[in-house]
């Protein structure tokens, strides 16, 4: 390994030799962590923790001394934070560890330990008290492979009385072994990883599999020729499964790796993360769990997409009782996003283009929540427009209900998002809005502010540098397998889908391939399995509830808000206030839709100015009405006849959501014009046919509704402007005709004189 020797006298070295001791001038500067945070997989030793953390404990450390001026540290540093990514699952039994040279105060523990040269690791075994000997890792390779198979040999050193209790033998398995494997040990497989003498891949993944449970993994030498011929293996490296009843069967892969090797083993049925990771079955939670849906893990499931829409705008959102500048902006980003891109049923849509166009009304200003939420439940009652009123997660359900869920779903929803984008927008000149809202959603609503700052400052060193739609694609793949990475093996992980990185070998064969034993992603077949995989052909439908189903429930909800409305209505103290004969006219007017208090009705669609009075007033009490109401014929149409509507839309529901699927925002386009088209047909009708289904005397009140004082003053204004307009065309023409009347007799006139001249 690349050394900063004090005893080279090169240029590089005498820069780096000044920069240390500016550095050393500033101790302010030198106090923090250096290259490394806890983020990266590794423990921060220091003066203070030292000997606490590395002394006497059950594992093994591998210590990197580094100085942050140091170049050879600078280029280090990423390889050292991928091999403890790689090798986060051996924690139990081999941990990593920096410390930072550079910091003051770490100088006396550098000088006890003789460091030096920088990057320094030492090896410290399990068990090591301060007066053991540690080893130095003098290596020169700085690739991740070399490490670790240098750490494996290390491990291997350990007598036995040094030996760490979480690790397994890494020693070959004999025939005497496996024949009397499962009388010693409870477990529901053995793999049995057949190899040369010299390959790492058997130790790698018994290493790998350490925090898995029912499941072993033992590794076979070429030279076993009597397990060789018992298992009839022909190729090294190769693995078998061998069971309880002495059966065993080959495992099949697309290459002979660690990684293929280890997805597989994980994946088999009962192989589980550690018990010590799941949360007691006597917690105080007092969860109730769902019935298990069956589901494939190669579909989406719109319900999950649909659960992350409720779940984010009414629980997510609704943390926030008002909204207002960023927070206000994030969310119209979001909504719009959505609308542009989201493949949704059209009545979800319809809703959410509603939202959006009222989000565009309320413009800069602040509203409240409890005014966005109105909206959101349809309050207003415009036909074919809600959003499923609960969760149902599917794909994302785990194996209890704190697992997985809301977090599954929302990056299920961007990733699907991302892809809508470049499928139906390659002509925007701004790939980065769909990664813009999710940054900002993250930012403003999801609830684990922790996550969220690791998520803004991850976007923050990155993001700017996307260019086109597939490169926002592989953006988004690419920080979710990190978020993978840093949680797998955390209390929030699902012991039944542990955090893998995705796409997984078995969903995605030509994603995956391996260079000089080191695995690497297939970018270009990355991109096009989340071009397959997100797409509206890939949503399934199923435990789905059904449009007509949700719309009763939704209908059902407002009657039962207004009757409790006509119980306690302003009209009732108004009856006891005006006597007898306001009654009558009270009750004459029952026939009309029972009016919602001013917040539960849709600022966008009614512009209430004077609440608690009805939206409809007679014509001989608006003479004593402080200030007018502004009616809107809209709201009347839509209360007065929602009943037929529904029952129309029940007679032409459609088919089985599961036989039948809703691509694109065309559809939901196009029920919105027909639905507009619809209401402006049935407004002309109220308007202009009334009289033909009500008594002559009806009209008068039904105008007397329709206008008020203003109208009234306008209608006059421009009937005067209009008779002066004819006035004044009159006068024009008649002047022009006199006129022309005028010339004709002059010119007459004029050639008769001329004419008399001439003759003379």
């Amino acid at each position: 390994m690349p050394v900063c020797s004090d005893m080279a006298w090169h240029w590089d070295t005498v820069l780096l030799t000044v920069a240390a001791i500016s550095f050393l001038a500033k101790p302010a500067a030198v106090s923090g962590n250096g290259l490394y945070s806890y983020m990266d997989q590794v423990t921060l030793l220091d003066h203070d923790n030292f000997d606490r953390i590395l002394y006497n404990s059950s594992k093994a450390w591998v210590v990197e001394f580094y100085a942050a001026w140091c170049g050879h540290c600078i280029n280090f540093a990423p390889v050292w934070k991928s091999l403890a990514n790689d090798i986060k699952e051996w924690q139990p039994a081999l941990s990593l560890a920096v410390v930072h040279c550079a910091n003051l105060k770490n100088r006396k523990l550098c000088q006890r330990f003789e460091i030096k040269s920088y990057p320094t690791i030492k090896l410290f075994k399990a068990f090591s008290k301060p007066s053991s000997k540690e080893e130095i890792y003098n290596g020169t390779e700085l690739s991740v492979v070399a490490l670790r198979h240098n750490f494996i040999d290390h491990l291997e050193k350990h007598g036995e009385n040094e030996w760490p209790p979480a690790c397994p033998p890494l020693e070959p398995i004999s025939m005497a072994e496996v024949r009397s494997f499962f009388a010693a040990n409870e477990v529901l497989y053995l793999a049995l990883i057949f190899e040369d003498a010299k390959s790492y891949i058997g130790r790698e993944v018994t290493l790998d599999m350490l925090q898995y449970e029912n499941v072993a993994v033992r590794r076979v030498l070429k030279s076993e020729e009597n397990l060789v011929k018992l298992f009839g293996v022909h190729k090294f490296p190769s693995c078998y499964l061998y069971f309880n009843d002495t059966t065993h069967r080959e495992v099949t892969v697309k290459m002979e790796t660690r990684i293929f090797y280890t997805y597989y083993l994980r994946r088999l049925p009962g192989v589980t993360r550690g018990a010590s990771k799941l949360t007691p079955e006597n917690s105080t939670y007092g969860f109730v769990t769902e019935p298990w849906k069956d589901f494939n893990s190669s579909k989406l499931y719109m319900s999950d997409l649909e659960s992350a829409i409720y779940y984010s705008l009414k629980m997510e959102v609704g943390k926030h009782r008002e909204l207002s500048g960023d927070t206000l902006m994030a969310l119209k980003h979001f909504i719009t996003v959505l609308t542009k891109f989201f493949p949704g049923r059209p009545f979800i849509m319809k809703l959410l283009q509603i939202t959006d166009a009222w989000l565009t009304d309320v413009g800069t200003a602040s509203v409240s929540y409890n005014a966005l939420l109105d909206v959101l439940d349809n309050k207003n009652g415009t036909p074919g427009a809600m959003i499923p009123d609960k969760v149902n997660w599917v794909g994302c359900q785990g194996s209890r209900p704190y697992f997985r869920g809301y977090p599954c779903s929302i990056w299920t929803l961007f990733h699907l998002l991302t892809v809508q984008a470049a499928k139906y927008n390659k002509s925007m000149t701004d790939p980065l809005e769909v990664l813009s809202t999710l940054r900002q959603y993250v930012k403003h609503f999801f609830g684990c502010r922790s996550c969220a700052n690791q998520s803004r400052s991850h976007a923050a060193a990155s993001m700017d540098h996307v260019r086109s739609f597939n490169e926002s694609i592989l953006w988004l793949w690419s920080r979710h397998n990190r978020v993978n990475y840093r949680l797998a093996g955390a209390r929030s992980e699902d012991p039944k889908f542990p955090k893998l990185q995705w796409p997984p070998p078995d969903m995605c064969v030509e994603c995956h391939d391996e260079v000089n034993g080191r695995h690497m992603w297939i970018t270009d077949a990355v991109l096009n399995f989340f071009y397959v995989h997100f797409s509206p052909d890939n949503i399934d439908y199923s435990y789905l509830e059904e449009e007509e189903a949700l719309l009763k429930r939704q209908q059902k909800v407002r009657e039962d808000t207004w009757q409790d409305q006509e119980k306690s209505g302003p009209e009732e103290d108004e009856k006891k206030d005006k006597g007898e004969d306001q009654g009558r006219e009270e009750k004459e007017e029952s026939t009309e839709p029972p009016v919602m208090k001013e917040e539960q009705v849709n600022p966008m669609i009614v512009r209430r100015i004077r609440s608690q009075k009805r939206t409809f007033v007679k014509w001989k009490r608006a003479a004593k009405m402080e200030v007018e109401d502004i009616v809107d014929l809209d709201s009347f149409v839509n209360e007065q006849y929602k009943k037929p509507a529904l029952k129309d839309r029940a007679e032409n529901k459609r088919t089985s959501l599961t036989n039948k699927r809703y691509h694109g925002p065309q559809l939901h386009l196009q029920s919105i014009d027909e639905s507009e088209e619809s209401r402006e047909k049935l407004q002309n009708w109220v308007v202009g046919g009334w009289d033909q289904v009500n008594a002559k005397k009806k009209w008068i009140r039904l105008l007397g509704r329709s206008f008020s004082r203003t109208d009234t003053g306008l209608c006059i204004l421009l009937y005067f402007l209009s008779a002066l307009c004819l006035l004044s065309m009159y006068l024009y023409f008649k002047m022009k005709f006199r006129w022309r009347k005028w010339k004709y007799l002059f010119t007459s006139a004029s050639v008769g004189v001329q004419y008399g001249r001439e003759k003379n």
